[in-house]
């Protein structure tokens, strides 16, 4: 049934949470993989997920430089963090791209399925992993475009952390020392432009959504963000006055194992406020708007991550997934989306 117009997506949010008996909290999840020889270290616990036994211990960040497998030395690939509603992965290598893990019944699942729900978890009607991000932005990447799409690739050192957590907000942010910009000249390496980037992602309890807070030491243009295409290409790209808002809906295999798995059908939206948002651009795979960095008010006390930053929105809803979600089409969604966006500055 189409929601109404007066109904806010807060409203619809914590209704869905409290009618689930479900007090609204936020948690993170950040799991090294070790051996039984790290048996000894507080937390440390075996996981079975992705058809091996893991041996993890839970950490608070991770550093590493960027010719080492990053991606595959942490469980879930990477710092995840999770509202009732909806939980978000980053992966730690080079393509840095947010994944989604959306809810059947809100409540917190990591902490028992470690991104990956057993079958009797599944039985027991706990959520999963919804999207196929692959070579895309996903949702709310932070990325580069000249003339084409660019991963965060040539960089001195890759940083994941837990900033910090409540029971109402958590925030996890990724980090890259020396990152050397594209250009796409190889024949001058040298001169190519260097800086440092980091990208706070933040999630409060009753929300589906997210922030991220972006800083950079020096003005790049170039950083992007923006939501993959999915198979039926239903896309929104609409420019206001108040800022860029950028829809994507379709139904696609979450996953490569086609016989275990259904298809989801899945709606992705990121909003960039006029101040920070440039032109939106596009490749075959992903609806894009540039990101404008500002330097920070005088006032504001000085970062250690650079005087320049900007910020945006994302969030994402599990049509087929969810019990209750916030949309069931194309329409509906971008309908929500628009809603979503009024609200946010």
């Amino acid at each position: 049934m189409k929601r109404s117009n007066s109904v806010s997506g807060l409203t619809v949010a914590l209704a869905t949470v409290l009618l689930a008996g479900c007090s609204p909290r936020v948690a993170t999840s950040f799991w090294k993989i070790g051996t039984e020889a790290y048996s000894d270290m507080p937390g440390y616990t075996v996981i079975h997920a992705e058809g091996k036994t893991r041996h993890c211990y839970p950490i608070d960040g991770w550093y590493d430089g960027p010719d080492e497998d990053t991606y595959h030395q942490l469980h879930h690939h990477g710092v995840a963090v999770e509202s009732e509603l909806m939980a978000y992965r980053i992966y730690f290598d080079k393509k840095q791209t947010i994944d989604v893990y959306c809810k059947r019944t809100p409540r917190l699942e990591l902490a028992q399925s470690y991104w990956y729900p057993n079958d009797s978890l599944l039985a027991a009607h706990y959520g999963d992993d919804i999207l196929r991000v692959g070579s895309t932005v996903g949702v709310g990447t932070v990325k580069y475009w000249n003339d084409r799409l660019y991963h965060i690739e040539e960089v001195g050192e890759r940083q994941q952390w837990i900033v910090r957590q409540t029971r109402s907000k958590a925030t996890v942010a990724v980090g890259d020392i020396d990152w050397t910009i594209p250009d796409g000249r190889q024949d001058l390496p040298e001169t190519r432009q260097m800086t440092s980037l980091r990208a706070d992602y933040t999630i409060r309890a009753g929300h589906r959504d997210m922030r991220c807070d972006v800083f950079v030491t020096d003005p790049v243009e170039g950083l992007c963000t923006g939501v993959q295409l999915l198979p039926g290409k239903a896309e929104l790209i609409e420019e206001t006055d108040r800022g860029v808002l950028l829809a994507s809906w379709g139904t696609d295999w979450p996953v490569n194992d086609s016989v275990k798995y259904a298809k989801e059908s899945v709606g992705l939206a990121v909003f960039i406020p006029k101040p920070f948002a440039g032109r939106p651009v596009h490749d075959s795979r992903n609806n894009l708007c540039l990101l404008k960095v500002k330097s920070r008010e005088s006032r504001v006390k000085s970062h250690e991550w650079g005087e320049y930053t900007c910020h945006f929105y994302l969030t994402c809803v599990g049509a087929t997934k969810e019990d209750h979600p916030v949309a069931t089409n194309a329409a509906e969604w971008y309908e929500y989306v628009r809603r979503w966006a009024k609200k946010l500055k």
